[in-house]
């Protein structure tokens, strides 16, 4: 009963952040955004998120994991309203940071609370499990707030995904309990000081934190720049941006159980550079695509690569978790992603503007090649670790 409750609540946050996100970058640009500005949006919110998120997971390991999860939801579900009375750029990265600190709380205590959960050797098939209700919820919103969009406006979204968040947030409060296993290991909480440093001393840890820094470089100028390319290359409505998203994010979660027991069985230290490097591969061509359809087609093989990236990915920090607390290692493993997020919306920002989309998206994807071959070298100094 508490893992479907968390399941649930993952869901419907994400589909209330899907009606808003694909939007976001089309409405920005509508207030005169350049390329440069919708990359502070989007670092704004990384480096909320990526602050919070350490301190928010270790936190919780000492005092409890449903106070921030709820704090979270709550700081989510304002900002979504905040939203609507905003008229400029400023406004809206003003609100979008903010809403990172509440990201924050969010992502690294859910996280935390799944792997609580989670049997020994099931890691890969859990945190699979975890993904699914992430990615169901975001790939659902979209198609949804596109119509809501193309019918009633942007603010519409913005509304719904306040709204949305306030769902989850009594769902929490009424369903939830506290995590027992938070109850049991509060004596033995480390700082997150303490648990990056331990993090920093293991070969796979660094391995898989260089990685996670490196798929982010593809994957948020990836999204951020499709409803951009879409509507201003292709003149899509944002029906149609909603529903290349929705497919996409779909087929991602459609395959994490697969992936998951893939991950469980296999060494997670290969299948997590083999797809890495596709993701290199596959964001190089990104920015030539001249249809919709050309362009839909390589966001879905991002999609599946990340599918095999994110279980196994999250199964080896769960394991450095088991020592030192899941709610700080997730804090510091999701700060990983956050900064990715930040250097790779700020980077594609930047190069978009001075290159445009075809070059740009090829040297990100020579970037992500360059951190995948760091990552590598680490990760094959003990390959057998993550072997089940």
């Amino acid at each position: 009963m508490p893992i479907i409750v968390l399941l649930l609540s993952n869901f419907i946050t994400m589909t209330g952040m899907g009606f808003v996100v694909p939007f976001l970058p089309v409405y920005a640009r509508e207030l005169g955004a350049s390329g440069f500005d919708l990359g502070i949006l989007v670092a704004g919110f990384s480096l909320a998120m990526g602050l919070c998120q350490p301190f928010a997971g270790s936190l919780s390991d000492k005092y409890g994991r449903k106070k921030f999860l709820m704090t979270g939801l709550a700081i989510f579900s304002t900002c979504g309203f905040a939203y609507t009375i905003s008229e400029s750029v400023i406004d809206i990265t003003i609100v979008r940071f903010v809403q990172g600190f509440g990201a924050g709380m969010v992502f690294p205590v859910a996280m935390a609370y799944m792997a609580d959960w989670t049997p020994p050797t099931y890691e890969g098939r859990y945190m699979g499990i975890f993904h699914i209700s992430l990615m169901a919820g975001f790939g659902s919103g979209p198609v949804a707030g596109g119509i809501l969009n193309d019918a009633f406006g942007t603010q519409t979204a913005f509304l719904a995904m306040g709204i949305s968040a306030f769902v989850s947030l009594l769902l929490i409060l009424l369903f939830l309990p506290e995590s027992q296993q938070s109850e049991k290991n509060k004596q033995e909480v480390h700082s997150v000081f303490k648990v990056f440093i331990y993090i920093l001393k293991q070969s796979r840890m660094r391995g898989v934190l260089i990685v996670r820094i490196a798929i982010m470089l593809a994957m948020v100028p990836s999204f951020i720049f499709l409803p951009v390319m879409m509507t201003e290359n292709m003149e899509a409505s944002g029906t149609i941006i909603g529903i290349a998203i929705a497919i996409r994010v779909l087929i991602t979660a459609l395959l994490q159980i697969p992936c998951g027991i893939i991950a469980d069985r296999y060494n997670r230290v290969y299948i997590t550079l083999i797809s890495i490097f596709l993701v290199a591969i596959t964001v190089s061509f990104y920015g030539f695509t001249e249809t919709t359809w050309q362009l839909i087609g390589t966001f879905i093989l991002l999609g599946i690569c990340e599918a095999a990236f994110l279980p196994t990915t999250t199964a080896i920090a769960m394991e450095s978790g088991e020592s030192y607390g899941m709610g700080a290692t997730m804090g510091v493993f999701n700060t990983a992603q956050t900064l990715g997020m930040f250097i790779g919306s700020i980077v594609g920002g930047l190069l978009i503007d001075t290159y445009g989309f075809g070059q740009a998206f090829l040297i990100l994807g020579c970037a992500v090649g360059f951190f995948s071959l760091l990552g590598a070298g680490v990760l094959l100094k003990n390959p057998r670790a993550s072997h089940h």
